[in-house]
């Protein structure tokens, strides 16, 4: 009788190690009593051998014999290759932050012009009444 091993589809959510990845695998069940959808997530350590799964790539995980102590699947096949929400973050941080960077120095510019504006006001000032009481006296 032909064996039969536990086959899993999860999204990859770390791939800093060598030769393994941690598939994050999400089962969805109604309650018992109360019928509401529960999501529970589960995360396992799977070997992959040839580094082929990356960052959020969703994988099917399949059992096999113990590698380590807490590796027990082993990547199958890449159902579908995902796009990395931190790179896109990241570029979007670096737009923000130089966008930010843009507006402080355009504040600056415009505080500066304004004490400017206030020091030649003040200036002014104290010149116009010297003038009239120069000219009478």
């Amino acid at each position: 009788m032909k064996e039969r091993r536990k086959v899993m589809t999860g999204r990859v959510v770390s791939d800093k190690m060598q030769k393994t990845v941690i598939v994050q695998v999400e089962s969805r069940s109604a309650h018992p009593l109360y019928g509401k959808v529960v999501t529970k997530v589960k995360r396992f350590k799977a070997h992959n051998q040839d580094p082929l799964a990356k960052l959020g790539d969703l994988v099917k995980i399949i059992e096999s014999r113990p590698m380590s102590r807490e590796k027990r699947f082993r990547v199958h096949e890449i159902v579908q290759r995902g796009v990395v929400v931190e790179e896109f973050a990241e570029k979007e941080l670096e737009s923000l932050r130089a966008k930010e960077e843009g507006d402080v120095v355009a504040q600056r510019a415009e505080e500066e012009r304004r004490a400017t504006a206030r020091l030649a006001k003040l200036a002014g000032e104290d010149e116009e009444p010297a003038e009239p009481s120069g000219g009478e006296g």
